[in-house]
């Protein structure tokens, strides 16, 4: 089996209409994911769910499809699914392992409970900062950093069931985060993703030793501290048990 195991918790609640946020004391899901199966880093994802109402865990999940990567960014909720995507490499790190990188996207349908492998838009795999973001429909985005850019992308599925990465827009990421712009090419900003909350359309960035909070959607900054490190952000929603 894989050493790389993955997991996310989420609000089990199948009201209609039900709005995730104040979750604490309903039944919840566990879905452990692992990228690959032994010791092959090109072997196919499996997935498993717990129920928090039955206390069991349900059967193995997998699929045919192949995946290219062993570490992931941690799993994003875009609707109803889950997506987790190549870990991003460090921005700062004298040396970029881009062998590690790739532009498999694993999606876990959690209405279906059905695991698949997704392709993301061009030049994923050679980016070195990416986060799978939710859209105001609903859509499935992904932002990437790109050379002291953000480039946002939305993937459309058709009804007959073709799906098509497009470019909506790229923004300068100095202007987004109201900096000087740095002109020389040598100088450019090395930017980290630290976190994402999807629930609130929000992404925490990393820069000149400046932690920013970024609204995806309306592209409003507001610098929350300064740090000397490039600290991860786990955003989160706590759920706890009746009684």
């Amino acid at each position: 089996m894989s050493w790389y195991f993955y997991g996310a918790v989420l609000c089990a609640a199948a009201d209609r209409g039900h709005m995730h946020g104040s979750c604490h004391s309903r039944p919840f899901n566990l879905v452990l994911m692992a990228p690959c199966q032994g010791s092959q880093n090109d072997g196919p994802p499996i997935a498993c769910v717990y129920s928090s109402e039955t206390g069991l865990w349900g059967d193995l999940i997998s699929t045919t499809d192949r995946c290219g990567f062993v570490h992931c960014n941690r799993g994003i909720l875009v609707g109803n699914v889950l997506y987790w995507s190549s870990k991003s490499v460090s921005a700062e790190s004298n040396y970029l392992d881009l062998d590690e990188l790739a532009d498999d996207i694993i999606e876990f349908d959690l209405d279906s409970q059905s695991l698949a492998l997704i392709k993301g838009p061009r030049g994923l795999n050679y980016s070195t900062t990416h986060q799978i973001i939710q859209l105001e429909d609903g859509d499935l985005g992904l932002a990437i950093l790109s050379h002291g850019r953000f480039e946002m992308w939305q993937r459309k599925v058709s009804c007959q069931g073709g799906a098509t990465w497009f470019l909506q827009k790229t923004l300068d990421i100095d202007s987004i985060l109201g900096l000087p712009s740095q002109v020389e090419e040598s100088s450019m900003r090395k930017v980290e993703i630290l976190g994402y909350d999807e629930d609130n359309g929000v992404m925490f960035l990393f820069l000149d030793t400046n932690v920013y909070m970024l609204q995806v959607m309306s592209m409003q900054s507001r610098k929350l501290h300064q740090s000397r490190y490039a600290n991860n952000c786990h955003p989160f929603t706590s759920f706890y048990g009746p009684g």
